[in-house]
């Protein structure tokens, strides 16, 4: 393709967009709609799929020592409990050691806790065991309860499960939701390439009869719907930068344990380079589909 032709496309493709002011800017805003929706499901897999990817690492079994456990008894719970299949470590505190977890967690109020001092510590010895497969995690507590000397098991595996689960039918949703979105933004800018074919069909019909080539017609018009969908793509991205920073913020304050979002600039690298490919594409598939139904005049 030559460099003289080039500038042609660019610069008929440039004033068709102009020129179909209003349908132009409907064109780019139904690209935006779609790709905000697309992106808000996009944010929600990613960030579900990233807590629940760091809950599986931070996840352990906790369990408590019976109180009437001799050291010898609770040091052999230790080794019966490593010899439990899909175990993969097993590590011990000492009811001081948490103790001293839970002064510091106090800080300046620690004094409240010096009456619970030595003899007079409330607080048990515990194990925390990390497993190799987490899908097998609840079968490793049912085995973990029959052992002697355990008092108390704590699980958090219905929590992983759940975030799970939420991920896998958000995953799907965006899939057709998005299908639906492209062919509704596909209609739109096709119907919007067919209004310049319209207006120019004199003009092509002449670029025909003087031996113009089909592509060489068609181009300028693709470039067209690949502008729009730049525009919609650019215009998205910033919106859903802009939402997603005020959510992170909201979250923030709100400091609920397992709600660890993936940082904005991280997020902006996926949105970003995958709006662009989308806009650009459906912009381009509306044009094809529009010359090449409305060339023949």
């Amino acid at each position: 393709m030559k460099i003289n032709s080039v500038r042609y496309f660019m610069k008929e493709a440039g004033r068709n967009v102009f020129s179909n002011g209003w349908m132009s800017i409907a064109s780019m805003f139904t690209v935006v709609a779609s790709l905000l929706v697309f992106g808000i499901f996009m944010v929600l897999t990613l960030n579900v799929n990233h807590m629940v990817t760091k809950q599986e690492k931070d996840y352990e079994i906790t369990l408590t020592v019976d109180e009437n456990c001799t050291p010898e008894e609770t040091e052999q719970l230790g080794k019966t409990l490593a010899e439990v299949p899909n175990v993969s470590e097993v590590i011990f505190e000492s009811k001081d050691v948490r103790m001293e977890y839970l002064r510091e967690k106090f800080g300046e109020e620690a004094a409240l806790l010096d009456a619970y001092q030595g003899e007079e510590n409330p607080l048990r010895d515990w194990y925390k065991i990390r497993c190799v497969d987490l899908n097998q995690s609840e079968e490793t507590v049912e085995k973990i309860k029959e052992i002697g000397g355990v008092a108390r098991v704590i699980s958090n595996g219905e929590t992983i499960n759940k975030l799970t689960t939420v991920s896998s039918y958000i995953s799907q949703a965006s899939i057709w939701i998005m299908l639906a979105l492209t062919i509704i933004s596909v209609f739109i800018i096709a119907n919007t390439i067919k209004l310049a074919v319209f207006s120019r069909r004199k003009e092509i019909n002449i670029m025909k009869y003087v031996g113009a080539t089909d592509w060489f017609i068609r181009w300028p018009f693709i470039i067209e719907g690949m502008i729009i969908g730049l525009l919609g793509a650019i215009v998205s991205g910033m919106l859903i930068a802009l939402s997603y920073e005020g959510i992170i913020g909201v979250f923030t304050t709100l400091k609920i344990a397992f709600m660890d979002f993936i940082p904005l600039k991280d997020i902006m690298v996926y949105i970003s380079s995958l709006f662009l490919f989308m806009g650009i594409v459906l912009g381009a598939l509306g044009s094809l589909i529009a010359v090449r139904k409305h060339l023949k005049v």
